[in-house]
Parts: C-alpha cells; sequence; structure tokens
C-alpha cells in the first residue's frame, strides 16, 4: 500500500500543532497549570473537560468580530489539536507501560 504524499502545506500545519504542544509542556514547567492531557496523573474525565473548554473557544472565535477571526481560530483549533495529540500520547504511555 503506498501513503499519500501530505503537500508541504499539510506539513507546516502540522508544525505548528508541535509548537503548541511543546508551548503546552512550557507553560505546565512555568506553572501556568499543574498537568497537560499527557500525564498520568489527569483523568480522561478532566481530559475531556479540557478538550471541551478549547472547542468552546473555537466556538467563541467563529462568533466574535475580533480583529482578525480567522487568525483567532486558527490558534483556536491548533491548541484543539495539541491537547488530541497529548491525549493520544497519554494513552500510548498507558499502552506501553501495560505492554501492549
Amino acid at each position: 500500500m503506498t501513503l499519500p504524499t501530505l503537500s508541504a502545506h499539510v506539513a507546516s500545519i502540522l508544525g505548528d500543532v508541535l509548537v503548541e504542544r511543546l508551548r503546552q509542556e512550557t507553560l505546565k514547567q512555568e506553572g501556568r497549570f499543574p498537568h497537560t492531557c499527557a500525564d498520568a496523573e489527569m483523568s480522561d474525565a478532566t481530559r475531556l473537560a479540557v478538550l471541551v473548554e478549547e472547542v468552546g473557544e473555537v466556538a467563541r472565535a467563529l462568533q466574535r468580530g475580533a480583529h482578525d477571526p480567522k487568525q483567532d481560530l486558527r490558534a483556536e483549533l491548533l491548541q484543539c489539536s495539541a491537547i488530541c495529540v497529548a491525549w493520544i500520547e497519554r494513552i500510548d504511555a498507558a499502552g506501553a507501560a501495560r505492554g501492549a
């Protein structure tokens, strides 16, 4: 099976998700919040609450007449994406710990 090639634009977007994911870890190190969704100390219910809160910010970005609403929307979507990546990190780490 051959995999499709990603465009340079899609690769750039994925890079932006990585930058946001790293920003989350930096904020945690700075003490802005105690955990990220990648941390074992956070429950799935709390992870969901974090994600839903970010989805709410996506909705607000769509509704408000901000200076640059598309940039606001893009930033919020990147944050949602990075939260999902962190959650997947936790799932994979838990599976590896169980030997799965």
